[in-house]
């Protein structure tokens, strides 16, 4: 009996599953509503031979499988179809079969309505297929093409407006294979300097034919004796351009292909680029469009104002592009950064429009490395710290500034401990206080001005000025240092950083805010870039020096350049408002050591016409020794300041 029951149970289930069978060919396979959604649900798998299946014999006479995959392929891929939503909107058994369609693409949604024919052959509805059943108004020899609308990448611009970075128009240089002769290659890179293998590697690319135009060169302006070479053209084409060229190439940057690599072009890549939209269209057989079927528009980047003075940024480029040097200026006020300039330096617009290899092994095995942002790193300040040490020792009330230390030559060690070793100065003078050392750049003064201090509270009062902090800034930069894992190490080490030397590194910028202390109470600003809503004066470090200091700091740092004797005297100008501080760093590796080179540093605060302090610049120049240490770099400051303050 249970055998039995059991056979009855599968012969039920064989005949429920037929009978299931049969209601899917009589409502389904036999539906044409329905067998336009099992067409749309291939499409949606991307199943296209399946598809063709489907067609009636007169639609496979006029389109091969073959055919009839790739085109449907080549559409759907290419828009890249998702998420198709099919609606019959007429009974399921008519043979005009309406239906509303509705996709997502990469240029966004594509909805349309209309309706398709099918015809009954061997016992199923077949498709009556033409092109309209991809979209109502495409035809056999209409395509569907898919255009990306490039948004325009953002603008940077100066203090006032000006372009910094943005499009532009140049000169393209390029060759017509079908017009050239046997001359062409070598005479093209003669005249542009370029290896005729760049040249050849690029007329033998794949797209290349005898009418194409093949760049070889983006340039602004180009040698006339080009256009008599057979085959060579020059048009216009528009690029990013940097008005500035080298004398702003580490701060601005460059980008490539869309992408900033360095400089600020890097930082704010992602709010200069601009976001692409994309349009799908139906275009007849000699490309005119006939229907917008989907548009995402694109979106331009956002332009980025900087508080840069170009007339300062090239004045101090002209006067040391042929050193290794960095500089930093701003206004000592608000903090406004106002030129950074790195020497020697390089062109960006060769980066953003193609450089070749020859172009690149130049720079790259360049000595003086050009491509280094020197504005960037920490350098031996020299002199240039004996502000700031005078500043943290009257301060900290270590001593007063008319205090006289004692006259001690030039030569001057604390005591026998130090064996061999002692501190030397050049020149000799009478009254040993802060002003007078300060116009005669007195090493001895200030390394008995560090020892004063002391190695605790020296170590605690750079800490408080950003030694060893990474600074709020736009640009990573070096951090200012002090000494190793011991600090200030020996007695000797301490002394030595009271002129700067020892193990003392400082970033330029750094220092900028540092010394803009001496502008604002004692307040260390923090130096910006970038103009912004929110871009009022910010302080970085709150009393970091007295009113006391400051108020005698400046002073003497005036001295240095109205006293006949200071060391900053080279650069006064009788219609400005002049006060600073030199400093000669020397580099070796040791006391004895006669081979070492020097840096020379000039910081100085410059006002205008009675104006005080609207400028504070810092300038410091590799291998100054035998060139006049930090004199050489006063000498250049002083041309700077002629140029930039008359305007």
């Amino acid at each position: 009996m249970t055998r039995v029951k059991k056979l009855l149970a599968v012969i039920a289930a064989i005949l429920a599953a037929a009978g299931a069978f049969l209601f899917y060919q009589n409502n389904v396979s036999s539906n044409p509503g329905g067998r336009l959604i099992r067409y749309m649900e291939l499409l949606n798998e991307g199943e296209y031979g399946e598809m063709y299946d489907m067609l009636d014999q007169n639609s496979q006479k006029s389109i091969s499988r073959e055919d009839f995959v790739q085109r449907n392929k080549n559409i759907y891929e290419g828009i890249s179809m998702k998420d198709l939503e099919v609606e019959v909107t007429t009974k399921k058994r008519e043979e005009n079969v309406g239906y509303k369609v509705t996709m997502d693409t990469g240029a966004g949604r594509i909805s349309f309505s209309t309706q398709t024919k099918f015809v009954k052959e061997n016992g199923s509805y077949q498709m009556s297929w033409d092109d309209s059943v991809i979209f109502p108004d495409l035809t056999s020899e209409d395509k569907v093409r898919v255009e990306t609308l490039y948004g325009q990448r953002g603008k940077i611009t100066d203090k006032d407006g000006n372009i910094l970075a943005g499009q532009g128009e140049i000169d393209s240089i390029g060759i017509v294979p079908g017009k050239m002769d046997n001359s062409t290659v070598k005479k093209t890179a003669a005249i542009l300097g370029i290896d005729e293998k760049d040249i050849r590697d690029k007329l033998d690319q794949n797209w290349v034919q005898d009418e194409s135009f093949v760049p070889i060169q983006k340039r602004r302006g180009y040698p006339q004796s080009l256009l008599s070479v057979p085959g060579v053209m020059v048009t216009k084409t528009t690029e990013r351009v940097y008005p500035l060229g080298e004398a702003a190439a580490h701060l601005i940057g460059y980008v490539q292909n869309g992408e900033g690599k360095t400089g600020l072009e890097k930082l704010y890549d992602s709010t200069l680029r601009g976001k692409n939209g994309e349009m799908i269209t139906i275009q007849d057989s000699d490309g005119n469009i006939k229907k917008k079927l989907a548009v995402r528009a694109e979106e331009d980047g956002e332009n980025i104002q900087t508080t840069l003075d170009p007339e300062l940024q090239e004045a101090l480029y002209r006067q040391f592009k042929d050193d290794k040097s960095a500089h930093a200026a701003m206004n000592p006020k608000t903090g406004e950064i106002l030129a950074l300039v790195s020497t020697p330096s390089y062109d960006n617009e060769v980066f953003a429009w193609g450089l070749s290899q020859e172009e690149w092994n130049a720079l790259s095995e360049d000595p003086d490395h050009p491509m280094q942002n020197r504005w960037k790193a920490s350098w031996c300040p020299g002199s240039s710290m004996k502000p700031i040490i005078g500043a943290i020792g009257l301060t900290e009330k270590k001593f007063t500034a008319d205090e006289d230390f004692g006259d001690t030559g030039t030569s001057w060690q604390k005591d026998k401990s130090w064996g061999k070793y002692y501190v030397t100065t050049l020149h000799d003078y009478k009254n040993h206080n802060l002003p007078n050392a300060m116009i005669n750049s007195d090493n001895i003064y200030f390394a008995k001005a560090a020892l004063k201090i002391g190695k605790n509270t020296m170590e605690e009062q750079l800490k408080r000025l950003g030694f060893g902090e990474k600074m709020p800034f736009e640009f990573g930069l070096t951090e200012s240092s002090y000494g190793g894992e011991d600090g200030l190490g020996t007695e000797i080490q301490l002394a030595d950083s009271g002129y700067g030397q020892g193990r003392m590194l400082m970033n330029p910028v750094h220092m900028l805010s540092v010394y803009s202390a001496f502008s604002n109470h004692g307040n260390m600003l923090q130096p910006r870039l970038i103009k912004a809503k929110d871009s009022d004066t910010k302080v970085w470090k709150s009393k970091v020096f007295s009113q006391e200091a400051v108020k005698e700091i400046k002073h003497s740092m005036e001295l240095v350049v109205e006293d006949s004797s200071g060391t900053g005297h080279a650069v006064k100008i009788s219609h400005l408002n002049i006060s600073g501080k030199t400093g000669t760093a020397e580099i070796k590796d040791s006391k004895d050591d006669t081979s070492g080179t020097e840096l020379g540093w000039f910081v100085t605060f410059t006002g205008k016409n009675g104006e005080d302090e609207t400028v504070e610049m810092i300038s410091m120049v590799e291998n100054v020794k035998n060139r006049g240490g930090s004199g050489y770099v006063v000498r250049k400051t002083r041309n700077v300041l002629e140029t930039y303050m008359q305007n």
